[in-house]
């Protein structure tokens, strides 16, 4: 049975086929990640796959991911995953993918743990998809591989980017200071209609039932520093990232914001807890 994806598609001025072929190439190199991986191993996988400016996270702080993974030795076992939703920017250089990931300790035996990727894509300079950041979480439960088709805003027709790095850094800095006083309000004013939460032991939350369980189950007085950003180049999507003290605990969070009519607005946020 083929496993199904639900593809985000932003449709911007009438380039609806376009679009559709970019996240098809998008998605294609998240398939040939995860392929790689299962032939090879996780760290041949990465190094393959990884942009020169990869972020991923090590003991709760951003680290390069090029020097992570070059450091790191090759481990046994088998680490899988595939696409389950999937957007991509009007500009078709940036994306992301989430979706469910298992590990086993071999391919002839059970999943012994799994849980749930977030990456986001660019095409470097050659044309080729590479990822900037990396981030997961763990302890969930099989889930569905149905599709689910998310109506995505569209985009402002203005392209100016410099002005939009800088709103989309004061939109991130004025979620932190909201969760941290106040995450009902926090989420409210700034999560779009159309967006998924991912958290430890949660299936992704893609509805607004879900959604509402997941922010309701998130600890209050979480207090994050964002540590990096980047924008596409149309600019309708970013991502931000950086630290989350919970509980005494450092761990990390990744927001993917897309640009709607109202400012930029949460798509996606992974936060570990």
């Amino acid at each position: 049975m083929n496993k199904a994806i639900c593809t985000v598609i932003l449709l911007f001025l009438g380039q609806s086929v376009i679009a559709q072929k970019g996240i098809d190439n998008m998605i294609k190199a998240e398939k040939d990640f995860a392929a790689y991986s299962v032939a090879h191993s996780t760290k041949e996988a990465f190094q393959k796959f990884i942009d020169s400016n990869s972020i991923m996270f090590d003991k709760g702080e951003p680290v390069k991911a090029i020097e992570f993974w070059n450091k790191r030795e090759k481990r046994p076992g088998v680490l899988n995953w595939h696409p389950q939703f999937a957007e991509i920017s009007a500009s078709e250089d940036f994306g992301y993918t989430t979706g469910p990931w298992t590990f086993q300790n071999s391919l002839k035996d059970s999943v012994i743990a799994r849980g749930q990727y977030s990456t986001v894509w660019a095409l470097d300079k050659k044309g080729e998809w590479k990822f900037l950041v990396d981030f997961g979480i763990d302890n969930t439960q099989p889930g569905s591989d149905d599709e689910r088709m998310l109506d995505t805003p569209k985009e402002p027709e203005d392209t100016k980017v410099i002005p939009h790095i800088a709103f989309l850094v004061s939109a991130d800095n004025y979620f932190n200071e909201l969760l941290l006083k106040n995450k009902a309000k926090a989420y409210k004013t700034c999560l779009s209609g159309e967006s998924i939460l991912s958290r430890n032991g949660f299936l992704p939350a893609s509805t607004s039932a879900d959604r509402k369980v997941l922010i309701d189950s998130t600890p209050s007085g979480i207090k994050c520093e964002m540590k990096g950003w980047g924008v596409s180049k149309m600019p309708d999507m970013g991502y931000t990232y950086g630290t989350a003290i919970i509980n005494g605990k450092t761990e990390n969070y990744m927001r993917i914001w897309r640009r709607e009519k109202e400012g930029w607005a949460i798509c996606l946020e992974v936060m570990r807890y």
